[in-house]
């Protein structure tokens, strides 16, 4: 990502590493706009420099849309395609079949309780009809699905935030 090219670098444990320390406050740069965010749906083989590309027509600027989003580690926090998914429940389980036969936890059917199926087996006042068991698979695809809303900072906010973004890294040391 070219946003990092810039940065300042400093010596760490003997070896020089770029500095993430240094950063711009997007929040003070837009905080009065009601428009800032603009919700977005992330296709299934989307990656952020493939939606940066889409809405801001840069795919540099891939670090802005992880930045919005807080997203500190798109290998672990960015939704996965349907292939990775699969490969990830079977890593973790076995196969999908084994991951759907798994109970995650327990969910009331009217309230907001999640217990788990061991609390529920024990539990004096809790009736198993109220409660329904979500499994394993259901319960990350419900997780990665999640993942694919998002926020993007409003395109008419860009070129302050890019100036900002030089504006800072001019005056840091190198």
């Amino acid at each position: 990502m070219s946003y990092f090219t810039h940065f300042p670098r400093i010596s760490f444990l003997k070896q020089d590493v770029i500095n993430l320390a240094v950063g711009v406050s997007i929040s003070n740069l837009i905080q009065d706009d009601a428009m800032a965010y603009m919700n977005y749906e992330i296709e299934n083989d989307e990656t952020p420099d493939h939606v940066a590309y889409n809405y801001y027509q840069d795919s540099s600027l891939a670090w802005l849309v992880l930045h919005a989003n807080k997203i500190l580690d798109p290998y672990f926090e960015w939704p996965l395609s349907i292939r990775d998914f699969e490969s990830f429940i079977k890593k973790k389980y076995g196969s999908i079949a084994a991951a759907q036969a798994t109970t995650m936890h327990c969910e009331h059917t009217t309230k907001n309780i999640t217990l788990s199926a061991d609390s529920l087996a024990v539990s004096s006042g809790a009736s198993a009809s109220d409660y329904t068991a979500i499994d394993s698979y259901s319960y990350w695809e419900k997780i990665n699905e999640n993942r694919r809303f998002i926020n993007l900072i409003n395109v008419a906010h860009l070129s302050a935030i890019q100036t900002a973004t030089r504006n800072l890294l001019r005056k840091t040391p190198r």
